[in-house]
C-alpha cells in the first residue's frame, strides 16, 4: 500500500509537516473500495519477511550457512535476477560504493514487490487486495515460485521471528547503500539493538484500511495499539539468537524496543479524549506529529547521509540548520519511514508486533487481526476489553518478549485470541476462502488456550535433545507436525 514520497524541496515548517502528515498518513479507505464491495470491511496487505539460507552446513558446522545477497556470483540477487527477466519483473538497482550494481527491489506482474532487509532477508510485500484471501493466495503463490527458485541452488527459506544461528558480524550489512550505512552508525551509538534490527530480525505485517468513516478509523488505530502486547506475546516466535536460547520468547520484541526509544512504542495512547470516548482523527495527527517531531534525526540525505552527532529532534532540526541544510518534504517522508512504532500509520494500519511466523502457521496473523479489526462488534468489545489496561501497554510490551508466562498476559492474550475467533467468523467468506479460519483455532488450541507460543515448541525440543541451538531439521520437524495438525 505505498504512498507517494513527495518531491518538493522548499524547508519545511511545523504546519507544513502537519498538513504532510493529515493528507498521507491518516486516509480513509478509498471510495471506489465501498462502490465494488459494499459488503466488505476492507482490503488487506501482507509483509513477510522470510531467511534464505544453505541447506548443506558449512564443514564442522551443524547449522545452515547464510546466503549473501548481492555477490554478483551466488547471491540471492542472482537468483531473483534470473527470475526476474523470466518472468518479466522490473528490476530496481543502484550503484554500490566499488561501482556494483545493488538490486533494491522487483516489481512483480500484480503490483506486489520482492526487496530486501539489510541483513539479507527476502521480503515479499503484497499489494492491498480487496480481501484477505485474495492476499493469502498470492503470498503462497510468490512463496511457492521462490521455493523453486532458491532451491534449485540449494537454498532453503526459513520462517522464523529472528535468525537463531548466525551473528551480527557474521552476517554483516549485506546492503550497502547509503541509508543502511547511515541507519548503522545511527543505531550503533545507542546500543546493540538497532544492528541487530538490520540484521536478524524477521517479521509479518499486516496492513488493514483505516475504514470508511473517521469514527471506524479512531477506534481500529486504538484497538490496534492496545492489543499490541497480546499480539506479540501470542505469536513469539524468536528465543534462539546468536545460537543460545536467550531466555525470552520473542527476542524480537526486545530488539525493536531497544532500537531507538524515540522511534519505537506507542503512540497517543494517554490521550484525554480516549478517556471520553471523543478521539477525533485530527486529535491522531496531532499525536502522530508530536511522535515525529520528538524522534531523533538519524541521517541528513544532502549531506551524503551524514549522520547527526548527538540527539538532534526532527522538531529541532524544523528551526535550526543541519550544517546549513533544513528539511523538506522528502526529509520528512523519510523521517516518517524510520519511525517503528507497534502499529505504523502510513495512510493504512500497520500491525508491526508479530514475528514471522512458521510456514503452516503463517496465516494466521492476518486472521487474527482482521477478525479483531474488521468485525465492528468484535472492535466494540476488544475495545471494552482493553481500554482499562492502556495505562499498562508500554509494561505489558516488555513483559511480552516473555511470551505467555506472565498470567495477566496470559488471559488478556486468551481472551482476546476468542474475540479474534469470533470475528473472523463473522467476516465474509471471501476472507475465510482459503482456511484461515480453522487455522486460527488450531492455533488457538494448540498454543494460546494453553498458554504456550511457537517459541516454547522450540525451547522444548532444545531441552529434549540438551542442545543450545537447533539445527535446520529441527525447525523443519516442528514445521512437519504443526503442518499435520492442519491436515
Amino acid at each position: 500500500m505505498p504512498v507517494d514520497l513527495p518531491k518538493d524541496v522548499t524547508p519545511l515548517d511545523r504546519a507544513a509537516c502537519r498538513a504532510y502528515l493529515d493528507q498521507n498518513t491518516f486516509r480513509l479507505q478509498p471510495i471506489d473500495y465501498g462502490k465494488k464491495y459494499p459488503k466488505w470491511p476492507g482490503s488487506v496487505g501482507l509483509e513477510i519477511e522470510m531467511l534464505p539460507v544453505i541447506v548443506a552446513p558449512a564443514a564442522g558446522l551443524d547449522y545452515p550457512g547464510s546466503v549473501p545477497l548481492q555477490d554478483p556470483g551466488f547471491s540471492s540477487a542472482t537468483i531473483l535476477r534470473a527470475e526476474a527477466a523470466r518472468h518479466g519483473w522490473s528490476i530496481e538497482e543502484t550503484i554500490g560504493d566499488h561501482g556494483q550494481p545493488l538490486l533494491l527491489k522487483l516489481g512483480l506482474e500484480e503490483q506486489d514487490n520482492i526487496s530486501f532487509e539489510p541483513g539479507g532477508q527476502v521480503e515479499f510485500s503484497s499489494r492491498p487486495y480487496p480481501c484477505l484471501g485474495d492476499a493469502v493466495r498470492r503470498m503462497q503463490q510468490m512463496q511457492g515460485l521462490l521455493d523453486q527458485a532458491f532451491a534449485a541452488h540449494g537454498v532453503k527459506f526459513v520462517q522464523v521471528g529472528i535468525d537463531p544461528w548466525h551473528t551480527v558480524p557474521e552476517i554483516g550489512l549485506q546492503m550497502p547503500k547509503g541509508r543502511y550505512r547511515a541507519m548503522d552508525q545511527h543505531y550503533q551509538a545507542i546500543g546493540e539493538y538497532g544492528q541487530r534490527m538490520m540484521r536478524q530480525t524477521c517479521t509479518l505485517q499486516v496492513n488493514l484500511d483505516f475504514g470508511a468513516t473517521e469514527a471506524t478509523m479512531v477506534k481500529r488505530y486504538l484497538a490496534s495499539q492496545l492489543f499490541a502486547p497480546m499480539a506479540t506475546a501470542t505469536f513469539a516466535y524468536s528465543p534462539v539468537v546468536d545460537r543460545k536460547d536467550q531466555g525470552v520468547r520473542s527476542f524480537r520484541s526486545r530488539i525493536w524496543r531497544h532500537t531507538d526509544p524515540t522511534h519505537t512504542g506507542f503512540v497517543g495512547i494517554d490521550h484525554p479524549l480516549i478517556e471520553r470516548g471523543a478521539m477525533t482523527r485530527q486529535a491522531w495527527v496531532d499525536a502522530y506529529l508530536e511522535f515525529a517531531l520528538n524522534a531523533t534525526v538519524v541521517f541528513v540525505a544532502a549531506l551524503d547521509y551524514y549522520v547527526p552527532r548527538g540527539t538532534i529532534t526532527f522538531g529541532e532540526w524544523l528551526t535550526t540548520p543541519i550544517q546549513g541544510v533544513s528539511p523538506t518534504a522528502a526529509d520528512l517522508a523519510t523521517h516518517l519511514s524510520l519511525l517503528f512504532p507497534e502499529v505504523r500509520p502510513r495512510g493504512f494500519l500497520e500491525v508491526r508486533s508479530i514475528d514471522c511466523q512458521p510456514r503452516a502457521f503463517q496465516n494466521v496473523p492476518a486472521a487474527y487481526v482482521t477478525g479483531l479489526l474488521y468485525d465492528d462488534k468484535t472492535l466494540d468489545g476488544l475495545l471494552d476489553l482493553l481500554l482499562p489496561v492502556r495505562a499498562q501497554l508500554p509494561e505489558l510490551i516488555r513483559r511480552a518478549e516473555g511470551g505467555l508466562a506472565d498470567p495477566q498476559l496470559a488471559a488478556l492474550a486468551k481472551a482476546v485470541m476468542a474475540l479474534a475467533c469470533e470475528g473472523f467468523a463473522a467476516l465474509p467468506g471471501c476472507f475465510k476462502a482459503t482456511g484461515g479460519e480453522r487455522e486460527l483455532a488450531v492455533f488457538a488450541d494448540t498454543f494460546t488456550a494453553r498458554s504456550l507460543t511457537p517459541a516454547d515448541a522450540v525451547i522444548a525440543q532444545l531441552k529434549a535433545t540438551q542442545a543450545p541451538y537447533l539445527p535446520l531439521s529441527g525447525y523443519q520437524a516442528l514445521e512437519d507436525r504443526w503442518a499435520a495438525q492442519l491436515t
